[in-house]
C-alpha cells in the first residue's frame, strides 16, 4: 500500500509489544450483533472484519466478548467463554490476516450492565448500585472475584489458541472493571474498595492472570476511560498502574459511570468535537512508557496525523468511521481522502443495538450485508435510465447505475444535488454533518458518466421527450396538512418550510404541531432565532423523538427544556385560530394556547405522482425512498444501491 506523503506518521509502522502493525489505525472494538446467539461468530461477522482488514486497517479490535455466561450483556454478542467457539474465532482471525493486519479480541464482563435476559438473571458487580435498566447488581465475593479473574484467563488463552494477535480488556464505559475503578460504583471497604490502589486491584489480577495465560511476549492492551466517575488525575494513575501490571498499551476513551465534564449529556452527538480525546489521552501519555491508543471523533486523515506528528498519542482509533467506509485506511494512504465516506455521527448504528437488532450505518447501505452486497456488476446490456430527485435514494441509484455501464441522466428540481429533502434533513441545529453525505454523493456522481440537469422540473412531457427505458422516480415526499378547522389561515406554515428558510417567525410566540424528531428539530430551530416554543404532541412524553437514537433523543429534549420549551403531550387540536389554538386531552377537557405562529409537523405523504403520470408510456417505473413512503435517508441509500444493481 503506497503512503500518501502528508500523512506520514499516520501511515508509519508501530508497535504494541513485541506486535508490529503496518501503519497506526486501529478499528476500535464496536458490538454489532452480527455473532449467533450461541455467541459463535457468523459468516456475516467474518466478511464484515475482512472487509475491513482489506481496507487497509493497521489493527482490528474485535468486539466486546464475554468471558462467562454472567458477564453476556447483548442477545447476539460474540463469545469467548467455552473451547467449541474457537473454531468460529478462526475464521475471523483468518479473515484478517489474509489481507495482512493484526487482530485482537476484547474481553468483556458486562457487570451490572449484563442483561438478565441473557446471562441467566443474576447480576454482580463491585456493589449493589444499579446500572438503571437493570434491578441493583449483588456484590461479588471474594471466590467470585477470583472465579471472574480466572475466567479472563482462560478466555485470553483460547483467544490465543483462535489466532488472534492481542488481547484488549474492556476497562471503560461502565462495564465490570470499570465498575470496580470508579467510585460511583464501587462502595466496597474491603481491599477491592476505597483507594485508587484498591479500586485498581481487579484490573490488575485481571491483567497478571492474562499474562500468565498467554506468555510473556503476547500484547495486552487495557482500554479504559478518562473520565467515568473520575477525573483525568486519577486516570493517569490508573494507567501507571496498568503498565506496572504488565500492560503493553493503554486505549483511551471516556464515560460510562457517571456523567463527564468532557461529554456534557446536552451535546448532540452530531456535535461532538473532533478529536475532542487527544488532550486527556496525551496528558495520560506523558506518564508512561508504553504506546496510548486515542479514541473519539476522529473522522479526517489529516486530524488523525495532526494528533500522532503532535505526540499526543501513539495510534489513532477508529469505530464508527470505520463502519461507514471500511476503506478509511486505504483511501487516505493513497492520497484519496476526499473519497472516504466520512461518518456523521449519526448513532444510528447504536439505535438498531438498542433494538436489539445488528447494527446498521445510515450511509454506508453495505454494512452487514458484505458477504453478499458486492460491487455492482457491469449490466449485461446498457439502458437508458432516467432518475427525478437528487436526494440520497435517486443520486445513489444514479452513482450505482452509471457504474454499471447503464446510460443515466438525473433531473433535480433545486439548484444544487441533495434535493430539497436533504437540505431540509441538515437545516436544524447541529446536523451540519449532513452535508458530508450530500458532498460525497456529489463527487461521487461527477466520477460516473451521470448527465445532471438542475434546476429544471420534471413532468410526463418531460420524461416522454427523453424516452428513458427505465424512469426511477425519486422526488421525495410533502408534508401531511392535518384536517383542522383554520388550518389554510396565515398564522400557520410548515416545519418543511420553515426549515427551508420560507417565512421564519422570529421572535415569535410559536406552536409545533407533532412531537416526532421534525417537529423537535424544527422547534430547536425556532428557539435559537428567538421563538418562544410550545409542542404539541397527541402522544405521550414517553414517544416524544421516540424513532431517534437515545444518545441523540436524550440530548435534544434536554436542550429544548434547558431552552424553555413547553410541552403538552397527549391533546389533539381542536381548532386553529388567529390567535392561538384550542386543544383538547384524553379526557375531552378543552384549553386555548396563545400563539402568534403555528408549525405543523404532523409526518409527510410520498410525491409519486410522476409515476401515476407517466403509466404505461415508459417500460419500466419505480418508485423510491420518500416517493414509495417517507423514510429514513438509511432506507432510501439502501434502496437506492439495490435498484441500481437491478436494472
Amino acid at each position: 500500500m503506497a503512503t500518501a506523503r502528508k500523512f506520514d506518521t499516520l501511515f508509519s509502522p508501530g508497535s504494541i509489544g513485541r506486535m508490529t502493525l503496518r501503519n497506526r489505525t486501529v478499528m476500535a472494538p464496536i458490538v454489532t450483533q452480527f455473532a449467533t446467539d450461541t455467541g459463535a461468530a457468523s459468516a456475516v461477522h467474518v466478511a464484515y472484519l475482512g472487509e475491513r482488514a482489506k481496507g487497509g486497517v493497521g489493527l482490528i479490535i474485535a468486539e466486546a466478548s464475554y468471558i462467562n455466561p454472567v458477564g453476556r450483556a447483548w442477545s447476539c454478542g460474540l463469545g469467548i467463554d467455552r473451547d467449541p467457539l474457537i473454531s468460529s474465532h478462526l475464521q475471523l482471525t483468518e479473515a484478517v490476516h489474509r489481507y495482512g493486519g493484526k487482530i485482537a479480541i476484547q474481553l468483556h464482563h458486562g457487570g451490572n450492565k449484563a442483561n438478565p435476559k441473557y446471562n441467566g438473571g443474576r447480576l454482580l458487580s463491585a456493589s449493589d448500585v444499579a446500572d438503571g435498566a437493570f434491578p441493583p447488581p449483588e456484590p461479588m465475593t471474594k471466590d467470585e472475584i477470583a472465579s471472574t479473574v480466572a475466567s479472563f484467563a482462560e478466555a485470553a488463552d483460547r483467544a490465543k489458541r483462535a489466532g488472534y494477535d492481542a488481547i484488549e480488556l474492556h476497562g471503560a464505559h461502565g462495564y465490570l472493571l470499570h465498575q470496580f475503578m470508579s467510585p460511583a460504583t464501587n462502595h466496597r471497604t474491603d481491599e477491592y474498595g476505597g483507594s485508587i490502589e484498591n479500586r485498581a486491584r481487579l484490573a490488575r489480577e485481571v491483567i497478571r492472570s492474562v499474562r500468565q495465560a498467554t506468555g510473556p511476549s503476547f500484547p495486552i492492551i487495557i482500554r479504559m476511560s478518562a473520565e467515568g466517575g473520575y477525573g483525568l488525575e486519577d486516570a493517569v494513575i490508573f494507567a501507571k498502574d496498568f503498565e506496572d501490571a504488565g500492560a503493553d498499551a493503554i486505549n483511551v476513551s471516556q464515560g460510562g459511570t457517571a456523567p463527564t465534564a468532557i461529554m456534557p449529556p446536552e451535546i448532540s452527538p452530531m456535535a461532538v468535537t473532533q478529536g475532542y480525546l487527544a488532550g486527556h489521552a496525551e496528558t495520560i501519555k506523558r506518564a508512561l512508557n508504553i504506546p496510548v491508543i486515542v479514541v473519539g471523533e476522529i473522522r479526517e486523515p489529516a486530524l488523525a496525523e495532526g494528533i500522532l506528528s503532535s505526540g499526543k498519542a501513539d495510534f489513532v482509533a477508529l469505530a464508527r468511521p470505520l463502519l461507514a467506509d471500511p476503506h478509511w485506511a486505504a483511501k487516505a494512504a493513497r492520497g484519496d481522502d476526499d473519497r472516504i465516506l466520512k461518518c456523521i455521527s449519526c448513532d444510528t448504528c447504536r439505535l438498531n443495538l438498542s433494538h436489539n437488532a445488528p447494527i446498521r450505518c445510515l450511509i454506508n447501505p453495505k454494512l452487514g450485508r458484505e458477504e453478499w452486497l458486492h460491487d455492482p456488476e457491469p449490466a449485461s446490456t446498457p439502458r437508458k435510465v432516467m432518475v427525478v430527485g437528487a436526494g440520497p435514494a435517486g443520486m445513489e441509484v444514479a452513482r450505482v447505475a452509471a457504474s454499471r455501464g447503464h446510460n443515466v441522466s438525473l433531473y433535480e428540481a433545486e439548484s444544487t444535488l441533495g434535493g430539497g429533502q436533504l437540505a431540509l434533513a441538515k437545516a436544524p441545529p447541529y446536523k451540519d454533518r449532513l452535508a458530508w453525505l450530500e458532498d460525497y454523493l456529489a463527487r461521487e456522481l461527477e466520477r460516473v458518466p451521470v448527465e445532471q440537469h438542475l434546476n429544471t422540473r420534471v413532468d410526463a412531457s418531460t420524461v416522454a421527450d427523453e424516452s428513458p427505458d427505465v424512469l426511477v422516480v425519486a422526488t421525495g415526499a410533502a408534508p401531511l396538512m392535518p384536517s383542522i378547522p383554520g388550518i389554510d389561515g396565515d398564522n400557520v406554515a410548515t416545519a418543511f418550510a420553515v426549515l427551508a428558510g420560507d417565512g421564519i417567525p422570529e421572535g415569535k410566540r410559536v406552536a409545533v404541531l407533532g412531537g416526532r424528531q421534525v417537529g423537535c428539530e424544527t422547534a430547536e430551530f425556532l428557539v435559537e432565532r428567538g421563538c418562544h416554543v410550545t409542542i404539541v404532541a397527541r402522544s405521550p412524553e414517553s414517544q416524544l423523538v421516540i424513532e431517534a437514537p437515545p444518545t441523540y433523543r436524550n440530548a435534544l429534549l434536554l436542550r429544548l427544556r434547558n431552552a424553555g420549551v413547553e410541552f403538552i403531550t397527549e391533546h389533539d387540536v381542536k381548532e386553529i385560530r388567529p390567535d392561538g389554538l384550542t386543544l383538547v386531552g384524553a379526557d375531552n377537557v378543552e384549553r386555548d394556547l396563545l400563539v402568534d405562529s403555528v408549525i405543523i409537523a404532523r409526518g409527510a405523504v410520498p410525491q409519486r405522482g410522476l409515476a401515476e403520470d407517466v403509466g404505461a408510456a415508459v417500460p419500466e417505473v419505480h418508485t423510491i425512498g420518500d416517493s414509495e413512503d417517507p423514510r429514513t435517508i438509511e432506507e432510501a441509500m439502501y434502496e437506492g444501491t439495490l435498484l441500481g444493481r437491478r436494472i
